[in-house]
């Protein structure tokens, strides 16, 4: 069994933290978006659905973050265990935060 204390190398510590914060994100833009009919139509409007459009947002954030994280060192810091337990928790947040309000509007 692995050491928990093992540390993931700097890239892919970087783009876990990423991840996490990137899932989180698309949450919170899919219920800005499904709240605002003229922030839906403007990305509607961008590349012709509003679905392609928050896609490409959110990988243009994953891939920021993750490089923003890899020039400072951040998630080399933290613990390969911290970084997979902040990831899990973001994804499970994030699936309820979505079907919650898909269940709920």
């Amino acid at each position: 069994m692995a050491n928990d204390t093992q540390a993931l190398d700097q890239t892919t510590a970087a783009f876990a933290l990423s991840a996490a914060i990137t899932v989180l994100f698309n949450t919170l833009l899919t219920w800005i978006k499904e709240l605002s009919e003229p922030f839906h139509d403007f990305m509607a409007a961008l590349t012709g659905h509003h679905w392609i459009t928050q896609g490409l947002v959110d990988v243009i954030v994953f891939i920021v973050l993750g490089y923003v994280f890899v020039r400072t060192g951040t998630a080399a810091r933290m613990p390969a265990t911290s970084l997979v337990n902040t990831l899990v928790a973001a994804v499970v947040i994030a699936g309820i935060g979505l079907a919650g309000f898909f269940l709920v509007a």
